[in-house]
């Protein structure tokens, strides 16, 4: 697919339409697909990755062609470094969103193109991370603002200054779990960039949890499950109104079934998932500009930290608290009846199968068997009727 693995194509035949009469034709398309890859871009620093470039995703994937051809007739499988490993990753999640990139940047598009199409993308990409940072900037306040107690001195919507750690109402939110913001010594400490203090990525903000409890006995317990964090997601992925609405369900809400959610959902969640929470920990901080490294928290590995956490579950439990977890926030963005998971109900043991199995089993037993019902005598689910009509 990748453009320098081919030949050129011959020049045009000299009975083909002459460029210049084409000229009107290739400007419209020419427009059309700047302004397709101008919006399309959008889209990356959301769902595809936070902070690489267009070319450096291409790039990986031109290297792994070129050494699958060189290697075609090893049996060894070729290693790739941690960082590669992403780069492709993340490649492969942009093609997933962008289809036509893929034969947009085949030998047929010219060099000139190839790279407007990267300039485009990743200029949509930057600009909607302006604009959702500068949109969180000012939202995160009004939400902090009509909290109770209400935060003193007020937060000013549209400057950062005296947020962060400056102020207590954004520094207990993006304090480490592992500390405690309460404690005058570790408020210090802190604000001192005390060794033993360092807010870095590896340690969850409070931000992240329910009420802001950690419960350093189970760890996983309330994670990702906080109000701002819904707000932000919501404020982000369906609208900066919809915020205004509340449908955060209980932890006890939760049925029986809620651990058997759709494995689709977590594709659908897991990376807008990152974008929000890396989002609303910049909105909270007192930098005034994008950056990847804040001071001594790489906002790169904490986003990469949330991907770990969704991706590589290795056992059962950790797929079950998974799976309840994008359930969970599927009902608080979309709401119980709007949300997208759907599982066939287990009807042989509800009551309406109970009863007319009963009545089966007095009809077997005096010798005058009728089948009383099409299905729920005989425990079939929704899904079975669906698959059989």
């Amino acid at each position: 697919m990748l453009r320098h693995l081919y030949p050129k194509r011959e020049p045009s035949s000299p009975y083909s339409v002459p460029r210049l009469l084409r000229l009107p034709t290739l400007y419209v398309n020419h427009r059309r697909r700047h302004n397709f890859y101008l919006s399309a871009g959008r889209a990356i620093r959301r769902v595809v990755t936070l902070s690489d470039r267009v070319e450096d995703l291409v790039s990986e994937a031109d290297r792994r062609s070129c050494m699958e051809q060189v290697n075609s007739d090893d049996d060894d499988p070729t290693s790739h470094s941690e960082d590669q490993e992403c780069l492709y990753r993340n490649y492969q999640e942009l093609i997933r969103w962008i289809p036509s990139l893929k034969s947009d940047l085949t030998v047929e598009s010219e060099d000139y193109e190839v790279r407007l199409i990267m300039k485009n993308l990743n200029k949509g990409a930057d600009g909607a991370r302006g604009d959702d940072a500068t949109g969180l900037k000012i939202a995160i306040v009004g939400w902090l603002m009509s909290s109770q107690p209400t935060p003193e001195p007020a937060l000013e919507p549209r400057h950062k200054t005296g947020r962060g750690f400056y102020h207590d109402a954004t520094a207990r939110l993006i304090c480490p779990v592992d500390y405690d913001w309460s404690n005058p010594r570790h408020r210090e400490n802190i604000r001192n960039y005390h060794p033993d203090y360092l807010v870095t990525a590896d340690c969850w903000p409070f931000f992240l949890y329910r009420d802001e409890h950690y419960d350093p006995e189970n760890p996983v317990k309330g994670l990702f499950k906080n109000m701002f964090l819904v707000k932000a997601f919501k404020h982000i992925f369906t609208s900066p109104s919809s915020t205004d609405f509340e449908s955060v369900p209980d932890d006890t809400d939760n049925d029986s079934g809620v651990l058997a959610a759709e494995p689709p959902l977590k594709h659908r969640k897991g990376p807008s998932d990152r974008c929000s929470c890396s989002h609303l920990r910049f909105a909270l901080s007192s930098c005034t500009s994008w950056r990847v490294i804040d001071e001594d928290f790489n906002y790169e590995a904490f986003y990469n930290n949330i991907l770990t956490f969704f991706e590589e579950c290795h056992t059962e439990r950790d797929k079950a608290e998974v799976a309840e977890l994008l359930l969970w926030w599927n009902r608080s963005v979309f709401g119980r009846a709007n949300m997208s998971a759907y599982r066939p109900q287990a009807t042989g043991n509800k009551s309406v199968a109970s009863t007319l199995r009963k009545r089966q089993e007095r009809a077997v037993g005096s010798g005058s068997f009728t089948v009383v019902g099409r299905h729920a005598a005989h425990g079939r689910t929704d899904g079975d009727r669906a698959m059989t009509g």
